[in-house]
């Protein structure tokens, strides 16, 4: 078994890289949605149509797949190598990791929220929120 360790430590890398990747984009496509109900209405009905689509497009073509398999490959390494759960540091990770998961669902709520044209959060109050993302990336 400890030589399948190694390939679910390389897809949990690349899966949790491309999982960060979608969150940061994510919150880019959320302030440039809010920042586009400014805008003329002829320009801002065709910005938000297509701000909808990016946002579900990157939401379940990338996003929540990644999430999906990081998740998925980190149990899997757990499992291969149980002794890991008796570290310390694994403790806070996995602390951080749940924290990441209710981030990942509040941006779905958000995705939820816009596509039916509901803005509860100014643009800077999304730019602080994108913020947050570096924090667990760094974790």
């Amino acid at each position: 078994m400890e030589e399948y360790y190694r390939y679910f430590l390389a897809v949990h890398i690349v899966f949790v890289i491309s999982w960060m990747a979608g969150l940061f984009y994510i919150l880019s496509l959320f302030i440039y949605h809010t920042e586009a109900q400014n805008k003329p209405e002829l320009e801002k009905s065709i910005l938000t149509a297509q701000f909808v689509k990016m946002e579900a497009t990157l939401w379940k073509i990338i996003a929540t797949p990644a999430m999906i398999i990081s998740v998925f490959a980190g149990v899997t390494m757990l499992y291969l190598n149980p002794g890991l759960l008796q570290a310390d540091w694994m403790h806070v990770k996995l602390a951080f990791v749940v924290a990441l998961l209710i981030y990942h669902f509040i941006c779905q709520n958000i995705v939820n929220q816009l596509k039916h044209g509901i803005f509860k959060m100014t643009s800077f109050k999304l730019r602080l929120w994108r913020e947050l993302a570096t924090v667990f990336m760094i974790a």
